[in-house]
Formats: structure tokens, C-alpha cells, sequence
């Protein structure tokens, strides 16, 4: 039995979703052939991420050097740990990872960054040692897959970042089996029939094999 973890960030509802839409039919298609597994969802706009703050960047510090987390903290800066390494701890845990995003001027939502911040945490899912920071899910076999809607339009000559960006940290931390859907765009509007049966066929023969 594996763990799979479905983390989505889009602000549309699904009927107005491409990427929601057929990120779901993915989903079905894989529960149906796999229904022994476990599955996690996220929603990054539903589900309150933890921002990395200043009493995060402070904790963080102090329980490098040594601090007692349990008798030095205030309750402020427990809660806000306690919520990061909850999340941090549940990808550590899946073996599979399902992303469903969109682009906004080129990038991710600041959502999906925050998400990425809460689970980049130390002695969570890498370390620091005096050659520099290691990924610690190295020897887990974990895959993922990236459905991801580009601009709706042209930004000059400039190029959305979303995809090597997370392919980056993922392959940081030690996921490094990737695969990636592309959209032309989310809105159902401005997506074409064509690029939507084709991302879709893509999905539906991913799921058998994921």
C-alpha cells in the first residue's frame, strides 16, 4: 500500500478549472486501480498554511543552538512549529505527491510558496551539514507528478518558472522520479478542446502506472 499525497492551489472552483478538473479525473482513475492506497489532500487555499515568519525564523534559529523547544518557547512559537512540522512530517511520509497548480505572472501563487517553505524544514526533510544542505528522502523510491496550467497569455520573450522551480526542490530533498502535464492555460474559456484531450490522455495513462 502506498501514500499518496494530492496538494492543489487554484483560487477557481473546479467547474472553471481546467487543471482542478482534470487533476480529479487523474485521481479517480488512479483510486480505481489502486484502491488500497491512501490518499492525502491538500488545498492551499483552503487548508491555512503556516507562513514561515518571524517567530519561525527565530525557533528555527534557536533549536539549531540547542534551545529546549518545550520549557523556552512561548505557546505562539510552539503552535506555529507544531503546525510546520505537521506538514513537513506528512511529506515525509508519502510516497507519492501529486501536484495541481496554475501559473500567476510566471510563477506560483504565494500560496504554493508558502506551502514549499512549511515543508523545507531541517532535520525534517533535509539537514545542514559543513558541505552544505542534503535532501533526506534519498532512499524512499518517491515519484511525483506536476499537472501545471501556463500563462494565459504572452509575457514578452519571459519564460513561467513554476516547473523547474519545483522539480528543483523536489529533487533537493530526494524525489527524484518526476512527471509533468502542461495546460495551455487554465480557464476553460481560453483552453483549447485539442490541448485538453491531450493533457488529459496523458493523466488517464499516467494513473495506470503511477
Amino acid at each position: 500500500m502506498a501514500n499518496l499525497l494530492y496538494v492543489t492551489c487554484n483560487v477557481r472552483p473546479q467547474d472553471r478549472s481546467h487543471s482542478l478538473s482534470l487533476g480529479y479525473e487523474f485521481l479517480d482513475e488512479y483510486l480505481r486501480r489502486n484502491p488500497q492506497d491512501e490518499v492525502q489532500v491538500l488545498d492551499l487555499y483552503r487548508d491555512g498554511i503556516q507562513r514561515v515568519d518571524q517567530d519561525v525564523f527565530s525557533a528555527l534559529g534557536r533549536i539549531e543552538h540547542g534551545e529546549d523547544y518545550v520549557l523556552l518557547f512561548s505557546e505562539e512559537e510552539r503552535r506555529k512549529m507544531r503546525r510546520l512540522w505537521r506538514l513537513a512530517d506528512q511529506f515525509t511520509r508519502c510516497d507519492k505527491y501529486v501536484f495541481v497548480t496554475h501559473c500567476l505572472n510566471l510563477w506560483f501563487p504565494a500560496e504554493f510558496k508558502m506551502y514549499i517553505d512549511a515543508i523545507c524544514i531541517p532535520d525534517r526533510t533535509y539537514r545542514l551539514t559543513p558541505g552544505g544542505a542534503q535532501g533526506l528522502l534519498f532512499d524512499r523510491h518517491k515519484k511525483s507528478l506536476h499537472l501545471h496550467a501556463g500563462p494565459p497569455v504572452k509575457f514578452g520573450q519571459e519564460q513561467d518558472l513554476s516547473v523547474p522551480y519545483l522539480r528543483s526542490v523536489l529533487s533537493f530533498l530526494g524525489v527524484t522520479h518526476h512527471e509533468t502535464v502542461l495546460l495551455e492555460g487554465d480557464d476553460p474559456e481560453r483552453v483549447s478542446e485539442e490541448n485538453h484531450e491531450k493533457a488529459r490522455h496523458r493523466l488517464l495513462e499516467l494513473a495506470r502506472r503511477f
